[in-house]
């Protein structure tokens, strides 16, 4: 049986990951815009975000079919495979960090309209802050392991736990606040959908985290699983 066809893979495989980068970069540029908009100093557009979304989501097409060619004309085996299939199902769970961007965003002026006068209590908006910037500093990593091909942080999980635990706590404030400080149920809502999407982003991302580990070890992980 002939070899498969592996004529410039190492080639196809770095222009990959220069174009998985350029898809991650309007990701964390969107996400970066929907975490700063909760500050009390910065307003953040939400077309902006939208924006910033539609590029990834045209990137992360181009993408797909570009990983689609390698498949088709290299036939890449074991771990150059294993590679590959977690790309492919990355770039959903990235292009969907964006989708939550837009819905923090979409939710921030949602709250707005409800009151003029309205706005994210400080202590709340300090803490959504921190746990979204949790969950970029796990984008960020994420990148890296994705682009250079590299080993998860050994504390991954225990950064998980951090963003679950913190989670946690804003939920029940936002549950104990006073609906006059928080624009009434509907504003209740769209900080509880903040808060939401901001876990989901991290549960997605330590998912992704497990296929990367299976890509590079031929092992299955589970960091998003309580012990």
């Amino acid at each position: 049986m002939a070899p498969p066809i592996r004529t410039n893979l190492d080639a196809r495989m770095g222009f990959i990951r220069d174009a998985l980068e350029e898809f991650i970069r309007p990701v964390k540029q969107a996400y970066m815009m929907a975490v700063d908009g909760l500050s009390i100093e910065t307003e953040v557009d939400s077309k902006d975000v939208q924006k910033k979304r539609m590029k990834a989501q045209q990137r992360a097409e181009d993408l797909s079919q570009e990983l689609l060619l390698v498949l088709t004309l290299n036939q890449p085996l074991l771990q150059d495979l294993r590679i590959i299939a977690c790309y492919l199902r990355g770039i959903d769970v990235i292009e969907r960090l964006a989708r939550h961007a837009r819905d923090i965003a979409n939710a921030q002026d949602s709250f707005n309209a409800f009151s003029e006068d309205s706005e994210i209590p400080r202590h709340l908006a300090e803490s959504l802050t921190e746990l979204g910037q949790k969950v970029f500093a796990i984008l960020k990593q994420m990148e890296v392991c994705l682009v250079q091909q590299t080993e998860l942080p050994s504390d991954l999980r225990n950064q998980w736990l951090s963003i679950q635990s913190l989670f946690e706590e804003i939920s029940l404030s936002i549950l104990e606040e006073q609906k006059s400080n928080v624009a009434g149920r509907e504003g209740r809502l769209n900080l509880n959908l903040i808060a939401r999407r901001f876990e989901r982003s991290a549960y997605n991302l330590m998912r992704l985290a497990d296929l990367w580990h299976h890509a590079l070890e031929n092992e299955w992980i589970h960091l998003e699983s309580a012990e």
